[in-house]
């Protein structure tokens, strides 16, 4: 089982849960009952789901097309299921914004000389379907949340270590990185923002294994414990 972010009014959780063909597939939790609704079932891999701000849709990734990964939008109301990405690169961690119209991901470009992966951040307008790219370099950049704001985005890279470790960045609309918010020889990585843009959370093997952490955030920049 993996993902499971609540729905904005918090009565459902969506996971991505293991069937019988030793596959996931996405199922909604209702809290309340503890009844799990198949969403868009398929025989193939669909896993980390997430919401749309108002609840209406749920994202997720499916390679039940041609076996490749790319990015659904279901609606609940109509269980109508639209593929938003058709890229045969692997397309995954699907996030809205906090107005619903764009979502960001990213997409893995290839692979290094020296080990490792190429991914990039991009932005698809759900409206028009235009998808743009927002960083191009050989590296890992990856897992992005968007910021209360709307335009910023809190991300994993590798671009200054070793590839396969990753600490957390900020990216401004245009593009650039605006701050640094971790700094060490390990992996940061599946960072999300808190609505109040207090905290950011993200996973981390800093200890060894994997644990849930967070910083404490003034605006785009983090604050040192010894500072607060």
């Amino acid at each position: 089982t993996n993902s499971g972010p609540y729905s904005p009014d918090g009565r459902f959780n969506v996971v991505a849960q293991a069937t019988d063909n030793g596959k996931t597939d996405i199922f909604e939790y209702e809290r309340a009952t503890g009844e799990l609704r198949p969403v868009a079932s398929h025989e193939d891999w669909d896993w980390l789901p997430s919401y749309s701000p108002d609840g209406r849709f749920i994202l997720f990734n499916s390679d039940r097309v041609e076996g490749q990964s790319d990015i659904h939008l279901y609606e609940k109301s109509t269980g109508t299921l639209r593929r938003l990405t058709e890229d045969p690169r692997y397309d995954a961690h699907a996030q809205f914004s906090r107005d619903g119209k764009r979502i960001v991901y990213h997409r893995q470009q290839g692979t290094r000389d020296e080990g490792g992966y190429i991914f990039d951040l991009f932005v698809y307008d759900i409206d028009t379907g235009q998808t743009t790219q927002l960083t191009d370099g050989d590296y890992e950049e990856s897992y992005p949340a968007w910021a209360p704001d709307g335009r910023h985005i809190v991300y994993s890279s590798d671009i200054n270590g070793k590839h396969g470790k990753h600490n957390l960045y900020v990216l401004a609309p245009n593009g650039e990185t605006t701050s640094r918010l971790t700094q060490g020889d390990w992996k940061d990585w599946y960072s999300f923002w808190s609505r109040d843009g207090k905290f950011i959370y993200f996973n981390s093997d800093r200890a060894g294994v994997t644990n849930v952490y967070r910083v404490l955030m003034d605006k785009l920049e983090c604050v040192r414990e010894d500072e607060r």
